[in-house]
């Protein structure tokens, strides 16, 4: 046999009877993998209040190659807060305000990359005060309704805010409304004092303390005077009402002096030249002498500085002066 026949029958070009070519074996090719879009599941970035540990926001993201790795690109967190490369948001905030930011994530493979923009409203710290007309202690005069009672204000924190005593107690007639007091005061005087709690949504808390010092309602002693023959002066001595206060002091009525004398029983006319003032913890009264004598009976009404209800102040219940000049 030939050179030539020899070959071709090695390489198959050549099929002598009764000899069978095996197949030549093709490599597979490499298959391709096939992933979904990398795609951000929207998070709920919440709210958050200074000095309060943030509640943790864990990303998630679907498609691309797992695992993930998330990064800030865009502006940032709140100061105190951190995101660690595997998508969880945590801390503590140090500052209020609205903090905008853009979340990015990138595959295993570096190769698909996904993002989302978003912010996170921080809140200052929850505080309660005093108010001014209370730094050192409420004053508030016995028979006040409600209008006197605020004695705090809170800022920063979240609704919904809860008020709660924790120890003292409210004054009589009273009940809690935020940082006022709603009611009637009544009982009696003296200083008391009371904590409360103050709550918010996040679970910060802040107390106040007001003190408060209540005092008798204002009060008018009635008294009388008789002139024989000369004027008539008469001091109606002052209880109760706002320490160092000047009250005032008004006619509300007169009515006819029925005791006995040299004076017309009917109702008079006021007499002229009287005087009537507030002073020195009394109501001074000066009635001149008349040639005709003068005779009446003076209901005073006295209003003090203090609120006893909304825009309306003390009044002590009417007092009377009986007045009675003899006639020459």
């Amino acid at each position: 046999m030939s050179v030539t026949a020899v070959l071709l029958l090695l390489y198959g070009c050549a099929r002598p009877q009764g000899i069978v070519t095996p197949p030549v074996l093709l490599a597979s090719p490499t298959p391709v993998a096939h992933h979904d879009p990398l795609i951000i599941s929207s998070p709920v970035f919440r709210a958050g209040e200074v000095g309060v540990a943030y509640t943790p926001v864990t990303l998630s993201a679907t498609g691309g190659v797992a695992p993930y790795t998330w990064t800030i690109p865009i502006g940032s967190l709140p100061s105190g807060l951190t995101l660690t490369p595997d998508g969880v948001v945590s801390g503590i905030p140090t500052a209020n305000g609205n903090f905008a930011f853009s979340v990015q994530v990138f595959d295993a493979g570096s190769e698909d990359t996904a993002g989302l923009s978003a912010s996170i409203p921080i809140v200052a710290r929850l505080a309660a005060g005093l108010v001014s007309g209370c730094a050192t202690e409420c004053t508030v005069e016995l028979g006040c309704v409600t209008v006197c009672g605020t004695f705090g204000q809170i800022s920063g924190g979240a609704a919904p805010v809860k008020y709660t005593l924790t120890s003292g107690q409210l004054p009589a007639g009273t009940t809690l409304n935020g940082l006022s007091l709603n009611g009637t005061f009544t009982g009696l005087p003296g200083r008391l004092q009371f904590t409360i709690q103050v709550t918010d949504a996040f679970g910060a808390t802040a107390t106040i303390s007001p003190r408060y010092n209540l005092i008798p309602h204002i009060s008018l002693a009635s008294g009388s005077c008789v002139g024989i023959f000369t004027a008539c002066s008469l001091q109606l001595q002052i209880s109760g009402g706002l320490p160092g206060g000047m009250p005032s002091v008004r006619i509300a009525a007169v009515g006819p002096q029925t005791r006995q004398g040299c004076w017309s029983p009917n109702p008079q006319p006021l007499p002229s030249g009287y005087t009537l003032s507030v002073g020195g913890g009394y109501v001074n009264l000066f009635v001149p002498r008349p040639g005709n004598g003068y005779g009446g009976i003076w209901t005073l009404v006295l209003t003090d500085q203090a609120l006893c209800g909304p825009g309306t102040y003390c009044v002590a219940p009417g007092a009377t002066a009986s007045i009675g000049i003899q006639c020459t």
